[in-house]
C-alpha cells in the first residue's frame, strides 16, 4: 500500500468517526442551544473534515463542508441563533458528507452529486434567511449504499477503542487554515491514543491463547517434579500470562455506546 493509500484510509476512518460525533453533538446542541463550547466543537469537526478534503482533492465534499462551516462560524460568533432549521440543514450536510465518503471508499472519488439545494439552504441560513431544508437530497447511488448497522461488540468490558493521531499530511492540513485559539484548546485528544488494526489484535489474542496453553503445561510439569525454584518461576509466569491475557481481551472490546450512538438520530428523524 502506497503512502497516499495510507493517508486516504486514515482520512476515511477519521472522517467517519468525526461524523458520528457530529450527529451526537448536534442533537445535544438542540437540547441546549446556549452551549458555546459545543458549538465550537462542532465547528472544529467540520473544519477538520473540510481541510482534509481540500488536501486530498475531493472538491465536492470540500464545498459542502465549507458552506456548513460558514454557517457554524456565524453560530459560533453569536451572529445567528441555533434553530430547528439550522439543525436540519447541518444534519443533512453530515449525511451528504457521509454519502460522499462511502463513494470515495468504494470508487475513489466523491461522486457526481453536487448537493446544490443543500448548499443553497446552508447559505441562506448563514445569511439569516429562512428556507425549507433540503432533507430529501441524496446521492444518485443511494440505493446501492447499505444502511448503517452497528458493529458486533464484545460484552463483558468497556475498554476504549484505540484511535490514531492523524498522519503527518492530515495534521499539516489542519494547520493550513486559521483556527481560533479557543477552538484548538481540545484538539490534542487523539495524540494520547493509537488506532490498531483489528486483524493484528485478533492475531495477538490467538498468540496469547497459545501462551496460556503452554503455561498450563509448564505448571503441570512443575507440580509433578516438586522443584521449588522452578515452581517460583512458574508462578511468576502464570501471573504475567494471566495479566497479558486480560489486557489483550480488553483491547478487543468496544464500548456499548458505539452501538447505541446512532439511535438518538434515528429517533429524531422518525419524530420529524
Amino acid at each position: 500500500m502506497s503512502e497516499m493509500d495510507d493517508v486516504l484510509k486514515e482520512f476515511l476512518v477519521e472522517s467517519f468517526e468525526n461524523l458520528d460525533r457530529l450527529d451526537q453533538d448536534l442533537l445535544a446542541l438542540e437540547r441546549d442551544p446556549s452551549d458555546r463550547e459545543l458549538v465550537g466543537r462542532i465547528f472544529r469537526t467540520v473544519h477538520t473534515v473540510k481541510g482534509a478534503c481540500g488536501f486530498l482533492g475531493f472538491k465536492k465534499l470540500e464545498t459542502v463542508a465549507h458552506v456548513a462551516e460558514n454557517l457554524l462560524s456565524r453560530l459560533r460568533d453569536g451572529v445567528l441563533r441555533f434553530s430547528p432549521d439550522v439543525a436540519d440543514a447541518l444534519l443533512a450536510s453530515g449525511d451528504a458528507v457521509r454519502s460522499m465518503l462511502r463513494l470515495i471508499e468504494r470508487d475513489g472519488d466523491d461522486g457526481p452529486e453536487d448537493y446544490a439545494a443543500l448548499r443553497e439552504t446552508l447559505g441562506a441560513l448563514a445569511a439569516g434567511r429562512t428556507c425549507e431544508p433540503a432533507r430529501g437530497e441524496t446521492p444518485e447511488d443511494a440505493a446501492a449504499t447499505p444502511p448503517l448497522e452497528p458493529s458486533p461488540v464484545d460484552f463483558g468490558g468497556a475498554a476504549p477503542v484505540a484511535t490514531a493521531p492523524p498522519s503527518a499530511p492530515l495534521a499539516a492540513v489542519r494547520g493550513a487554515e486559521e483556527v481560533r485559539p479557543e477552538d484548538a484548546a481540545t484538539a490534542g485528544v487523539a495524540d494520547d491514543t493509537i488506532r490498531v488494526d483489528v486483524a493484528l489484535l485478533d492475531k495477538l489474542m490467538n498468540l496469547v491463547g497459545e501462551l496460556v496453553l503452554a503455561r498450563n503445561q509448564v505448571l503441570q510439569h512443575v507440580q509433578a517434579r516438586g522443584d521449588v525454584a522452578l515452581g517460583s518461576a512458574s508462578q511468576r509466569l502464570n501471573h504475567i500470562t494471566s495479566e497479558l491475557q486480560e489486557g489483550v481481551m480488553k483491547t478487543r472490546m468496544q464500548p456499548i455506546e458505539h452501538v447505541w450512538s446512532k439511535v438518538p438520530r434515528m429517533v429524531r428523524d422518525l419524530a420529524a
